[in-house]
């Protein structure tokens, strides 16, 4: 499944650790606080029980917060960016993704 990770969270150590993590699961950084990448649902969930517990941290605050949402092939392509490029040539690759 292609899976997106969306982060809003106010601590350096803490958002670092999430995007370890995500990179971890081989995850592609797309901007800041986004990862996208292919997962199976098993390493999606695995990946989520451990993003949990980094959350769980004395650090994190009420207002901390991560989203994984998943991406069938067919709505990747309506993807727009509007901005600067998108490193998103693997995705294009597998012939599932549209940036425009």
């Amino acid at each position: 499944m292609l899976l997106w990770v969306i982060y809003d969270i106010s601590d350096n150590l803490l958002r670092s650790r999430v995007a370890e993590k995500c990179k971890d699961y081989g995850l592609r950084r797309v901007q800041r606080s986004a990862f996208l990448g292919e997962l199976s649902r098993n390493s999606a969930e695995m990946l989520a029980v451990e993003l949990e517990n980094v959350l769980s941290d004395t650090r994190s605050v009420g207002e901390d917060s991560v989203i994984l949402l998943q991406m069938c092939n067919a709505c990747i392509k309506k993807v727009t960016a509007v901005g600067r490029d998108l490193e998103v040539e693997d995705f294009r690759d597998r012939g599932y993704a549209y940036f425009g």
